[in-house]
C-alpha cells in the first residue's frame, strides 16, 4: 500500500503539468494550429511539436532516446495517435512552418501578460539579446553551416558550426525566451539579431521598453532602429579605440563618484549624458560607469581567505537621466546576464541543448522554439502552480527528475476522472 501511494505521488507531477499547460496555455489546441509543408501528410502536424515538447519536458537527450518509449500507452493516449518514429520526427521538423510555432509563443506571451507573470523591472519592461554556438564538427555539415579555420596539431582544419541569437524578456522572478534566429552564412551576429528584433517589434510592439546587449551590439544602426520605434538601448561599452569611451573616461576622471553599498558590494557610479562623440547615432547618448568591489570570503584547503574582487562596467544608453536613474541603469545592465544564466546555460546544462537533435537549419529552429515553449511552461508551472510548501527544499532539477520518472513509469495519462 505504501509503495502504491508513492508511485501515485510521483506520477501525478507530469500529469499535473500537462493539465496545467492545457488549462493556462491551451497547448493541445495550439499544437493543432502548427502547420508544415508536407505535400501529402499522413500524420497530423500537431503530433510532432507535441512529441518534441514531451521530449524536452522529460529531459530526454535525443530522438533515439525518445524512441525507446514509442510503445508507451500513456504517451499514445496523450497524443491521441501512435507515437511517430525518429525518421518521421526528423522529416517533419525540416518542413515545419516556423511562423506558426512563433504564434504559439505569441499566445503564451499574451497569457503570461494577462496573468501578470511578466512584470516590469523598476517600471520598465527590459529585454536582452545574445548569441550562442550550438555545436561544431569537422565532418558533419549542411549548406547553411558557418565555417572557420581552427589551428590543430598538424596545421589548420575547416570546422563547421551553427550559431543562434535569442531574444528574452527579463524579470526578477520569471523570464520568457520569445524568439530565436539562426545566423546565416556571410552575416554576423548583429545582422541576424537585427532581423529578429525587427520581427519582435512588429509582432510584439509593447513587449519591451529597453533592449540590453553586450559590447557587440553597441552599433549605431541598431540603436537608431530602436529609437525609431521609441525603445531605449543599453549596451556594454568596451572598445578602447572609441572616441565615445575616450571622452567619457576623461570626464569621469573629473567627477566625484556616487557610492552605493549593496550587501558585500560597494559600487562607485559615474553618469554623464549628452555625448555627441558617436555621430552615427542620431541623438546624444549617455555613458554610465560602475566600479564594483566585492568582499569575498572563501575556504581554500583548511583555511578561510578574504579577498576583494573588482569589476569595472561601462554602458552606453539612449535613455536620459530624467527617464532612468543611474542605479536603474546599473541594475538593467547586470540583468542582461539572465539570458546567459537562466537562458543558454540552463538550456545547455539541464535541457541537453549542447548538440543538434537533427542537423538541418529549419529543424534546429523548430527544436529551439519548441524548447522555448517547454521552458516557459515548466517554469510557469513550478513557480505559479506548485504551492510554496511543496517547492520548499527542492530545486528545479528535482522536479525535472520527477517528471522524467513519471514518463518512464507509463502511468501518467489520462488524468483520473
Amino acid at each position: 500500500m505504501e509503495e502504491t501511494h508513492q508511485l501515485t505521488g510521483v506520477t501525478a507531477i507530469l500529469r499535473r503539468l500537462l493539465a496545467y499547460s492545457d488549462k493556462v496555455f491551451d497547448l493541445q489546441e495550439q499544437w493543432g494550429e502548427v502547420r508544415d509543408f508536407r505535400p501529402q501528410p499522413q500524420i497530423p502536424t500537431r503530433v510532432f511539436p507535441a512529441t518534441i515538447f514531451l521530449m524536452f519536458l522529460c529531459r530526454l537527450a535525443s530522438f533515439n532516446e525518445l524512441d525507446q518509449y514509442a510503445n508507451q500507452s500513456s504517451w499514445q493516449r496523450w497524443l491521441r495517435h501512435p507515437a511517430p518514429s525518429v525518421d518521421e520526427i526528423a522529416y517533419v521538423s525540416e518542413r515545419m512552418d516556423l511562423s506558426s510555432l512563433r504564434e504559439v509563443l505569441a499566445h503564451m506571451y499574451t497569457r503570461l501578460m494577462r496573468n501578470k507573470v511578466l512584470k516590469p523591472m523598476r517600471g520598465w519592461r527590459v529585454a536582452a539579446v545574445d548569441g550562442h554556438e550550438i555545436g561544431c564538427s569537422y565532418k558533419r555539415c549542411c549548406d547553411q553551416c558557418l565555417t572557420r579555420n581552427v589551428e590543430v596539431k598538424d596545421g589548420h582544419r575547416l570546422q563547421y558550426y551553427h550559431r543562434i541569437v535569442a531574444f528574452q524578456l527579463l524579470g526578477w522572478d520569471f523570464r520568457l525566451l520569445l524568439d530565436a534566429e539562426l545566423i546565416r552564412k556571410g552575416e554576423d551576429e548583429v545582422a541576424a539579431a537585427t532581423r529578429m528584433i525587427q520581427r519582435v517589434l512588429r509582432r510584439f510592439p509593447r513587449s519591451f521598453d529597453i533592449l540590453t546587449g553586450d559590447a557587440l551590439y553597441a552599433r549605431a544602426p541598431l540603436l537608431n532602429l530602436l529609437d525609431e520605434y521609441g525603445k531605449g538601448a543599453l549596451m556594454v561599452l568596451k572598445d578602447e579605440r572609441r572616441d565615445l569611451l575616450i571622452d567619457a573616461q576623461a570626464l569621469f576622471a573629473e567627477q566625484h563618484p556616487r557610492i552605493v553599498q549593496q550587501g558585500a558590494t560597494t559600487s562607485q557610479l559615474w553618469d554623464i549624458e549628452g555625448f555627441t562623440s558617436w555621430p552615427q547615432v542620431e541623438h546624444p547618448v549617455r555613458v554610465v560607469r560602475s566600479l564594483e568591489s566585492t568582499h569575498v570570503r572563501e575556504r581554500i584547503g583548511k583555511q578561510w581567505s578574504h579577498s576583494v574582487q573588482t569589476h569595472n562596467w561601462t554602458w552606453v544608453t539612449t535613455l536620459s537621466q530624467a527617464e532612468a536613474p543611474t542605479w536603474s541603469i546599473v541594475q538593467f545592465g547586470h540583468a542582461r546576464w539572465q539570458i546567459e544564466n537562466q537562458g543558454f546555460n540552463e538550456l545547455v546544462n539541464s535541457w541537453h541543448c549542447d548538440h543538434y537533435f537533427h542537423h538541418d537549419p529549419t529543424s534546429i529552429l523548430v527544436l529551439w522554439l519548441t524548447l522555448f515553449i517547454t521552458h516557459a511552461v515548466y517554469h510557469s508551472f513550478i513557480t505559479r502552480n506548485l504551492k510554496p510548501s511543496l517547492r520548499h527544499g527542492h530545486t528545479n532539477i528535482y522536479w525535472a527528475l520527477q517528471m522524467a520518472a513519471c514518463f518512464r513509469l507509463d502511468h501518467w495519462w489520462p488524468p483520473p476522472i
